[in-house]
């Protein structure tokens, strides 16, 4: 049995169509897993001059730093709540949770990445959480 050059042909093109299809594929979950690289995203709506407070529990050895910044400080602006000692102790164990303060300024969105990195560690460390923060005139 001979096969017709036209035949050969259109085969090539199938195979050739169905490796760009995977090529697609594998690429689009290659973007799902980049998009994951910013940590669980949630979604946030708070009014001019309204806080909302984030905890995260925090490790009491002092071995990581949680970090929480604003891509825009002028819409969305980003604290860190220290919580006092009890009255009677004099030192912190650091084993309570880490809690951040977010206030709403101005009109306008932001994105907001908490993240964590080892004591020391250079650059901006791995994302847990990210906020698409929406500051309205009133909630």
């Amino acid at each position: 049995m001979t096969t017709s050059p036209a035949s050969i042909t259109g085969l090539i093109r199938s195979r050739i169509l169905w490796l760009l299809l995977l090529d697609l594929f594998i690429g689009g979950l290659g973007a799902c897993r980049t998009s994951q690289q910013f940590g669980q995203q949630k979604r946030l709506r708070l009014g001019i001059g309204e806080i909302e407070e984030v905890s995260f529990p925090q490790r009491g050895d002092g071995s990581t730093q949680l970090i929480g910044a604003s891509d825009n400080q002028e819409v969305v602006e980003v604290s860190r709540r220290e919580l006092a000692p009890a009255v009677d102790t004099l030192k912190r164990d650091g084993s309570g949770p880490a809690v951040f303060q977010l206030k709403g300024v101005t009109l306008g969105t932001a994105k907001v990445i908490f993240s964590e990195k080892k004591a020391g560690e250079i650059g901006s460390g791995e994302a847990l959480r990210t906020y698409t923060v929406e500051v309205v005139t009133k909630k």
